[in-house]
């Protein structure tokens, strides 16, 4: 295995996360053909298939597990030896990795923009997917830092608060529910409910409250795309539980409100995690205290509605 290059193994690591070539490339950037041949490539060096393939969708091998195993390992390596060469350069230059919920992308770029304007050494890259595929990235050291919700409890993390997070049921203007005061949970046994994917973190917010209040509404829909949520939601094709720094703007312009229902906003909080064991680089420790000390002001300043005493 000599011959082995370090692309081929970050291919194969993100193959083997996605189990989906097609995916695989959009993640780095290239075309599914030039996944399938830098893989048929290794499988080469390697002497054994790394994946079993039936279509469009693909299996890992037992060998496939076992070099999984050992490059996600070489990745983490690499990836901690990147963070002490930076920090031998200082915080004013470097990579910074970071990883994103999907419900983050509506206020946390923002903020990136104005740290770059302190740090414009700095290169940053971005990645926004739904909680578990963030926290298989966080795991595999493929990003320095995680901008989520709750902090994955299987790992080692450091996770610091740095803003309020709250969730509520939406609906749109022209729903019986809106304007009503006092709604109780009960309500929502009659209603049908749009909600995200397995997985999420606004999901797994939405099934909490859904059994504290034993209520059972029906899920008549289920989407990984907090846009087509909304959509659907100002369409009046049901109500949602979301957060509500995904729908600022849609408030603000009378197309959605929210519900004044029973034990609602749910408050969480937002984290920037990092894992305990793995040096932080100057500019992943810069972003880190960044978010700590503005991330709560900047948040008010972006969705200043969502301030109100009720919330």
């Amino acid at each position: 295995m000599k011959n082995l290059s370090l692309r081929q193994i970050r291919i194969f690591s993100a193959a083997a996360r996605h189990l989906s070539f097609v995916r695989a490339a959009e993640e780095l950037h290239l075309s599914a053909p030039a996944v399938s041949m830098q893989i048929k490539e290794l499988e080469g060096e390697i002497g054994s298939p790394l994946f079993l393939r039936s279509g469009r969708k693909v299996e890992l091998t037992s060998a496939g597990e076992y070099f999984w195993v050992y490059a996600k390992k070489v990745l983490s390596t690499l990836a901690e030896a990147e963070a002490v060469m930076q920090k031998l350069k200082g915080a004013e230059a470097g990579n910074l990795k970071i990883g994103l919920v999907s419900t983050a992308k509506y206020s946390v770029p923002r903020m990136l923009g104005l740290f770059r304007e302190a740090h414009p050494g700095i290169q940053i890259s971005l990645n926004v997917c739904n909680r578990e595929t963030l926290v298989s990235l966080l795991r595999d050291g493929e990003i320095d830092l995680a901008v989520m919700g709750r902090p994955p409890k299987n790992l080692d993390t450091r996770a610091d608060v740095f803003a309020h997070h709250p969730h509520a049921f939406i609906a749109s203007p022209q729903h019986p529910l809106a304007g009503m005061s006092d709604i109780q949970a009960e309500a929502l046994n009659h209603e049908e409910l749009i909600s995200r994917e397995e997985g999420s973190g606004t999901r797994a917010i939405m099934e909490t409250y859904i059994t504290q209040h034993r209520v059972s509404p029906t899920i008549s829909m289920e989407m990984s795309s907090n846009e087509t949520i909304k959509q659907a939601v100002i369409a009046g094709l049901g109500i949602s539980f979301v957060s509500l720094h995904t729908v600022g703007l849609e408030i603000a312009h009378g197309q959605l409100v929210v519900l004044n229902m029973e034990g609602t906003p749910v408050r969480r909080a937002w984290h920037v995690v990092s894992l305990t064991q793995r040096h932080l680089s100057p500019a992943a420790e810069a972003f880190r205290v960044f978010m700590c000390e503005r991330g709560a002001q900047l948040l008010a300043e972006q969705f200043p509605n969502l301030e109100s005493p009720r919330l």
